[in-house]
């Protein structure tokens, strides 16, 4: 058998397939010897029927349809294995050679630009769909197959990208290391304190900072108007006076105010505020205090210590503070060097993605954003007026991130291959108590959702597969260590500008709107959860 591959691009090639006298006889006999197995004759054991009474026994054409079919097919899978192509779907054959090169050039250029029908990238690898064979008058088919003579035949596919991948042992990260200061232990010290504060009765009228203020809100956003005769439904909420919490800071506004009394403050929310439905636009927040009570911090000694937790001393729960301040470094800093890891494979990356996959994705991912919009109560066209741009630019941004998500798949499934990388049992169950850990489920809950979801598992095996994967791109790195104060600012001198070149479009108040495994992941195991609870 000779193969000929011929790349296209756009992740599509032409195979051509040639099969000389001997290679046709050795289908025949093939055909005729199962046949022969099969038995069925009158008078002849199976395995024992002579090919001359076959022949009399069925019709010619039958013979040459059967033989037809199993060799292209078995033909075509051998040509992918030793190719090392995956077809997105069943091809089409054509007998004969392929078209020459400016035709086969001029219809991939005519199916990128979409004039053909959209393909199934879910179909089985490598089935092939024989073209239908011409039948005469009599509605006999004409098998293009022929005992004694070559045959060869050709089809165009569509096939899953090889990646080129960049250097690994050429990527350079940065670790960003920080010593624990005694200021750092300190400051998370007073945050205990607050968090076990007490209240307390208070013989003045006038709020003062660190006060706990029960005030009722209403927010007025300008433009907006109630009809007529009806008024703003106050929200109460309490406050901690003075501890930057609140934006905009309305709790500052109350220190020296008495109950009964309101206050009130202007707002401009900047064109960059993380609730779309608010950026850019004016309102007034009132609030009326309803109530005012004192809080009483606890001394920082022994029997504090032991009242939070199993320590004996003050110097036991400050070691335990310095312990999570440089294990939330270390976390940081590995988080951000599986962030550069990840920036620099798709970046290195080469690969042709088939149009038809990009699109599929985008789609998918703007309907995402649609739907995540829509619960949190905003319209497309209302999200795209609040990020000032139109929805062109939205459903670019969302193909832009389709691109460079299924960029970074290929690349990863391809280094997989290379490297042997594939999730056990246990690491299936550390990913699954990871997500558990993240969404403040129970193991058992997400273990479930796998069992009785088959998408969820297979999300759950690869994302623990990618996990694997960044951790030994990250081990064949190189890593240089500087200081985390001086790496933070060179991030965000770098963040200020990107976005002074190309301002990043606003995402949803509710969270990132495409869709991700970590977000399919989240609402599995809410269901499996709710389900539980119905239960």
């Amino acid at each position: 058998m000779d193969v000929d591959v011929r790349e296209l691009g756009g992740s599509r090639v032409i195979v051509h397939v040639s099969l000389d006298v001997n290679e046709v006889q050795s289908a025949f006999d093939k055909t005729y010897g199962e046949l022969s197995q099969r038995g069925g004759v009158k008078g002849f054991r199976p395995g024992k029927v002579p090919r001359t009474i076959l022949e009399r026994y069925y019709d010619p054409n039958v013979i040459r349809a059967v033989t037809y079919e199993a060799l292209v097919q078995d033909r075509f899978e051998q040509a992918c294995e030793d190719n090392n192509l995956r077809p997105v779907s069943p091809p089409s054959i054509e007998v004969g050679p392929p078209p020459d090169e400016d035709e086969a050039l001029a219809e991939a250029i005519k199916e990128k630009a979409g004039l053909d029908e959209d393909v199934d990238a879910e179909a089985e690898d490598g089935a092939a769909e024989v073209e239908d064979v011409e039948t005469d008058e009599n509605d006999e088919p004409e098998v293009p197959l022929v005992e004694g003579e070559a045959f060869e035949f050709h089809t165009v596919l569509t096939v899953f990208p090889r990646p080129a991948l960049p250097d690994i042992a050429e990527l350079k990260l940065r670790r960003p290391v920080a010593e624990v200061t005694d200021e750092q232990i300190q400051e998370r010290m007073e945050q205990l304190r607050d968090l076990n504060a007490t209240e307390v009765e208070v013989d003045r009228d006038a709020v003062a900072e660190g006060d706990l203020v029960t005030a009722d809100l209403v927010v007025a956003m300008e433009g907006e108007e109630l009809p007529e005769g009806e008024e703003p439904e106050p929200q109460q909420q309490d406050f901690v006076v003075g501890q930057r919490e609140y934006t905009p800071p309305i709790d500052r506004e109350m220190i020296g105010h008495a109950v009964g009394d309101t206050v009130e403050l202007e707002v401009d929310y900047p064109e960059d505020h993380e609730d779309a439905g608010l950026a850019g636009r004016k309102g007034t927040i009132t609030a009326t205090i309803t109530s005012l009570k004192g809080r009483e911090l606890p001394e920082l000694s022994d029997e504090f210590a032991a009242s939070i937790g199993e320590y004996e001393t003050l110097d036991d729960l400050r070691e335990n503070v310095k312990e999570q301040i440089a294990k939330a470094g270390e976390n940081y800093a590995a988080e951000e060097m599986r962030s550069q890891a990840l920036r620099y494979i798709i970046e290195g990356t080469e690969v042709e993605i088939p149009e038809e996959f990009i699109t599929d994705a985008a789609d998918r991912s703007f309907e995402g954003l649609q739907q995540d919009l829509q619960r949190s109560g905003m319209s497309l066209e209302d999200f795209a007026e609040a990020a000032n741009v139109d929805e062109d630019t939205l459903a670019a941004n969302q193909r832009a991130r389709a691109e460079s998500g299924l960029k970074l798949h290929f690349a990863l499934e391809s280094l997989s291959e290379q490297w042997g990388i594939e999730a056990s049992e246990t690491d299936m169950l550390e990913e699954m108590q990871a997500i558990a850990d993240e969404t403040g489920s129970d193991l058992m809950v997400v273990q479930q959702a796998a069992a009785l979801q088959p998408g969820f598992g297979e999300e759950l095996r690869d994302r623990a597969t990618r996990r694997m994967l960044v951790d030994r791109i990250v081990a064949e790195a190189q890593v240089e260590d500087v200081p985390a104060d001086e790496y933070q600012a060179e991030q965000e001198a770098e963040a200020a500008a990107q976005a002074d070149e190309e301002p990043e479009v606003a995402e949803p108040a509710e969270g990132e709107a495409t869709e991700t495994p970590d977000a399919a992941e989240a609402e599995s195991v809410d269901a499996a959860d709710q389900e539980s609870d119905e239960q």
